[in-house]
């Protein structure tokens, strides 16, 4: 009996948990992010949401019609929100759309820029040592962040990209700019840490 009632009520939890997960929708964005919850409307401004914490407690929502690309419901069916209009700045088609955002998501997942590391550590810890007595110190690692977004990011070749899209401009502009925008704040970060060592080296020398 015991045995009979354990196995019922694992039954009712799983069923249970799958109901649960069944009622969830995914908001895809434009950046190729995912959000997880329960789409309650939407209007001209805003696609309202209702996700649930860690802790179970449930959360409203908002987030702008903008940001967001297409609505996958909890039976996987997409609802596009992104459509084409120039008039707002949407010059993509909404397949182009779709190569966009895959170029974003293989960039955010594939480019390293580790040598914005290796180069930058020791260029604004070296600025920074000999600047440390100037004003001109607080300048050096915005200096270097533009300074390494300099170089072009070459998509072809790169590990992630994908040799077919390789000719599709909507791609390699997705897959550059999140490219670039992960190598600036990892140059940010870099400079603003290498000028940080240089300065106090450079303070306690003199």
């Amino acid at each position: 009996m015991f045995r009979s009632t354990t196995i019922f009520a694992l039954i009712m939890l799983c069923f249970s948990i799958a109901k649960g997960q069944s009622n969830t929708d995914k908001i895809f964005l434009m950046t190729g992010k995912t959000l997880e919850g329960r789409v309650s409307s939407q209007d001209s401004l805003y696609v309202y949401y209702t996700f649930t914490k860690k802790s179970g407690k449930e959360k409203d929502h908002k987030i702008d019609l903008e940001r967001v690309f297409s609505i996958i419901d909890a039976q996987g069916n997409e609802q596009l929100v992104y459509a084409m209009d120039t008039l707002v700045g949407n010059y993509f088609s909404v397949e182009e759309m779709r190569s966009y955002i895959e170029g974003e998501l293989d960039a955010a997942k594939y480019s390293k820029s580790n040598w914005t590391y290796l180069v930058g550590t020791p260029v604004t810890a070296a600025a920074g040592y000999f600047l440390s007595g100037t004003i001109l110190v607080f300048a050096v690692p915005f200096t270097y962040t533009v300074v390494s977004a300099l170089p072009r990011v070459k998509v072809k070749g790169l590990k992630g990209a994908k040799p077919s899209k390789a000719g599709d401009p909507a791609y390699v502009l997705g897959y550059e700019r999140a490219a670039r925008s992960k190598r600036l704040f990892k140059s940010l970060g870099t400079g603003l840490v290498g000028t940080a060592v240089g300065f106090v080296l450079g303070i306690n020398a003199n």
